[in-house]
């Protein structure tokens, strides 16, 4: 060897000396480069979160509406039905004559009111769950 062992010595130390500075380099742009990647999962999170959360909004206020066409549609229903079973029950009492007949009519009106109570009940509490959905 041509090289003594101090001036092997030197390059040794001179050798771990710029391995030092390359790996402390190599730590450093890892962390930047890992605090960047970090970053953008951070702002990708959150994007989704805002995303989620105003499609969640809008599925419920989509679903309320919904809610709130099938409360009125099924009260439409419920009342056309009842009117018919009136219109029945009437025609049914012109069988009738005197008092006989005007107990049936009020029987009819009655049955009636009853019917339409239980749609308007059912409308309305339909209504309110559709508001607090």
């Amino acid at each position: 060897c041509d090289k003594s062992s101090t001036d092997v010595s030197k390059a040794v130390d001179e050798a771990r000396d710029d391995a030092s500075v390359s790996v402390e380099a190599a730590r450093k742009d890892a962390g930047t480069v890992e605090h960047k990647a970090d970053e953008k999962v951070a702002n990708a999170q959150q994007g989704y979160a805002e995303t989620d959360a105003s499609a969640r909004k809008e599925l419920g206020e989509v679903e309320s509406e919904a809610m709130v066409t099938k409360a009125r549609a099924e009260f439409d229903v419920a009342t056309a039905e009842a009117e018919g079973r009136h219109r029945v029950a009437i025609q049914k009492c012109e069988m009738f004559a005197g008092a006989e007949k005007d107990a049936c009519m009020s029987s009819a009106d009655a049955t009636l009111a009853t019917d339409k109570a239980a749609a308007i009940a059912r409308r309305d509490a339909a209504l309110v769950q559709a508001e607090r959905h």
